[in-house]
């Protein structure tokens, strides 16, 4: 299984780095810029996300709300304590 994943990888790797692919004529510095961009927008896009998560935790409550009784003040729904 292995071979069958490692095998078409290396020929094309031979074909690329080949004599052939080298005399080509254009220059590999357009890729690389283009993925210089792609690493420059992935950590800000890490960096945005990290800060707005961050943010966010700090806005969250750290203590929970007083409950919330219906009608009730002791947490019976039909009416007050003694009725």
């Amino acid at each position: 299984m292995w071979n069958r994943i490692c095998a078409p990888l290396r020929s094309r790797w031979r074909a690329l780095t080949g004599p052939v692919e080298s005399d080509r004529g254009d220059s590999p510095i357009p890729t690389v810029i283009i993925w210089i961009g792609v690493a420059v927008i992935a950590v800000s896009l890490l960096t945005w996300a990290g800060t707005y998560i961050t943010t966010q935790t700090q806005r969250a409550p750290t203590q929970p709300g007083a409950p919330v009784f219906p009608q009730g003040g002791n947490g019976n729904p039909n009416g007050p304590a003694g009725h």
